[in-house]
């Protein structure tokens, strides 16, 4: 069979045969890997701890000595006032928003209306 002939339906649906074309010299059956999949990841994961293993001594004799974190700075006076005030102030206008009754009947502040999907050219 050539390159521009039609490859035979039964020789396409072989599952040995991967290139549809078994008459072709230079299309040889694959053999089966000399190691299998099991072997392979226990393999690798006794090269992966053998990696770490070894690694981890060098690691940590390389790490600088880290400096201890300095203590925060001490917040101003001023500054403490002022935030004592903005916190009161909040606690007065939230508390005066809560405490505010609507009267009957009234709307709500905002109302939820589900809005129609356009159609068309977007």
């Amino acid at each position: 069979m050539g390159p521009v002939d039609p490859v035979d339906s039964k020789e396409a649906r072989d599952p040995k045969n991967i290139l549809g074309s078994t008459s072709e010299p230079d299309a040889a059956p694959q053999e089966p890997s000399p190691m299998d999949r099991r072997r392979f990841m226990g393999v690798l994961a006794i090269g992966g701890a053998a990696v770490l293993a070894g690694s981890v001594p060098r690691s940590l004799a390389a790490a600088p000595k880290a400096a201890a974190p300095k203590p925060p700075k001490p917040v101003p006076p001023a500054v403490e006032k002022e935030l004592r005030t903005q916190e009161k102030n909040l606690g007065d206008v939230l508390h005066t928003i809560r405490d505010y009754e609507l009267p009957p009947g009234s709307e709500p502040a905002t109302v939820f209306r589900a809005m129609r999907a356009r159609r068309g050219v977007r």
